[in-house]
């Protein structure tokens, strides 16, 4: 990891070619190598002190490549099978890999399932929204995009949206484990009461078209109800063979119940937040230069809540 690691990870190889009077290599009259074992000796002597001097001068370099585990929702395509991350996502983790020289190694598992690993390991979530409770319990690295919660209904039964009260002995679906925002959450059992799903995509749709629940909570990153609206509609159309069908079935309610951002989120320790502080830095030098992209139009403004 450091200078120290990198003598414990060549000190064992030199030791193995170096007779113990020879490994007193100070001492001028230290001169029994082997014809053998003399080449071997200079290349490990070399190996060692260019890692001891390039470390020296940038120490992240010797890093070692281990793997760290990285938990992120996962998502299905319309045959039910799991979906890759997105390119933006992937890019991103390219970026922060190449920048600190780590290596990810990602899973895609259910939400809460994910949170609870995090809980128990010194792994990585992508995509935690912060809240009270989170924030206890979690360090949260600067923000990776933003998405509006948005509430999707039947557009044979929809209804006014304006704020939380509307919701009223309502059961509104969400994913289990995820955050429609304090304000949502501290409502949940009180006002309103939920339905939570496992699925993600059309089968949270089909589940709405059977009016097991008066809306559900979607998560889109973009700014625009009506192209939340297009798209999911096409996605459904997509899914069940009917393409050329014209009339939407799911509409999306005008102004969304939050706008959150999206966190690195790691178990709260010294180390972890040294790790997420180090992705803070190489996240704002990748947007500074736009090699990755910022928190821009692209990603909701909170001017979109007031609508």
């Amino acid at each position: 990891m450091n200078a120290r690691t990198c003598r414990l990870l060549f000190l064992p190889r030199i030791s193995q070619f170096f007779s113990p009077k020879i490994f007193k290599i100070a001492y001028p009259d230290a001169r029994c190598f082997t014809q053998e074992s003399h080449a071997v000796n200079r290349l490990s002597l070399l190996i060692l002190c260019y890692c001891l001097f390039y470390s020296a001068l940038r120490p992240e370099q010797c890093y070692a490549q281990e793997p760290i585990k990285l938990y992120t929702i996962e998502e299905f395509d319309k045959h039910g099978k799991s979906v890759p991350l997105n390119p933006s996502n992937l890019e991103l983790l390219h970026y922060l890999e190449k920048s600190l020289n780590l290596r990810f190694d990602v899973h895609r598992v259910p939400w809460r399932r994910g949170m609870d690993i995090a809980l128990k390991t010194d792994s990585i979530l992508m995509g935690m929204s912060p809240t009270k409770a989170r924030l206890r319990k979690y360090v949260l690295s600067d923000a990776i995009n933003a998405n509006g919660n948005w509430l999707i209904t039947r557009c044979d039964a929809s209804f006014r949206f304006n704020d939380i009260n509307d919701l009223h002995v309502k059961l509104i679906g969400v994913m289990l484990g995820t955050t429609a925002g304090d304000e949502f959450d501290e409502q949940i059992n009180i006002l309103f009461k939920v339905e939570n799903d496992t699925g993600a995509g059309v089968a949270r749709l089909r589940k709405l078209l059977l009016r097991r629940m008066d809306a559900l909570v979607w998560y889109g990153m973009t700014s625009d109800p009506k192209e939340v609206q297009a798209q999911i509609n096409r996605n459904y159309r997509s899914s069940t063979g009917e393409a050329s069908a014209q009339k939407d079935l799911f509409c999306v309610l005008p102004k969304p119940i939050s706008v959150v951002t999206n966190h690195f989120a790691m178990r709260i320790s010294r180390e972890n937040a040294q790790l997420i502080a180090r992705i803070n830095q190489a996240m704002s030098k990748g947007r500074k230069s736009g090699v990755i992209p910022s928190l821009n139009s692209s990603s909701i403004s909170a001017s979109s809540m007031h609508r």
